[in-house]
């Protein structure tokens, strides 16, 4: 009887119908921002704050080099609370990994700081890992994008979710520019 019971019991899981996905906010219609939910679960885009270096990361570096990223003003605009922050933005399709990452802005008396790196013949840049907070990418829509006549992208639409509980402070999400900084504190 009791193999039976479980045959039955496992037999009902097997058909039962599929769980549905968890639910997210439908694409909004700027590509370039990056969102946030607010109390209403509304799509919010957070503001850019323009991050100032004397590096232009675009071309390859010439030598090793360690130097700050200042963000003018002493905090973010956007305060948010720390319960469970999701954040939303788009990517070019089968870029891998995602060129987004989280950071802690470090305080100082009329500005916010990151510490980059460097490397001499690359372009690009790398903040400390002391400073970045891991995130979980999620796809959620893969969206056809027309980008003139006769052509079409694809863009991944993801949910980015620190992997830990963020402390008060000033933070950054960033991506291959640093004149893009998406930023906000948390209260």
């Amino acid at each position: 009887m009791r193999v039976l019971l479980i045959a039955v019991t496992l037999g009902l899981q097997f058909f039962a119908p599929p769980r549905i996905q968890d639910r997210y906010p439908d694409p909004p219609n700027d590509l370039t921002r990056v969102y946030y939910l607010d109390r209403d679960h509304k799509l919010q885009p957070l503001p850019f704050e323009r991050g100032i270096t004397s590096l232009n990361v675009f071309v390859p570096a010439t030598r090793d080099k360690v130097t700050q990223v200042r963000v003018n003003g002493a905090s973010a605009e956007t305060a948010l609370a720390n319960d469970d922050l999701h954040f939303y933005a788009f990517v070019a399709d089968r870029m891998e990994p995602p060129p987004h990452q989280l950071v802690r802005l470090t305080p100082a008396k009329s500005d916010r700081r990151l510490k980059i790196s460097v490397v001499k013949g690359r372009d690009g840049y790398a903040p400390f890992e002391s400073d970045t907070i891991g995130l979980e990418h999620r796809l959620l829509e893969r969206l056809r994008v027309s980008a003139g006549p006769n052509r079409i992208l694809f863009v991944n639409y993801m949910e980015l979710r620190p992997k830990r509980i963020l402390t008060p402070g000033e933070y950054a999400i960033i991506g291959d520019s640093l004149a893009d900084m998406a930023t906000f504190r948390i209260k």
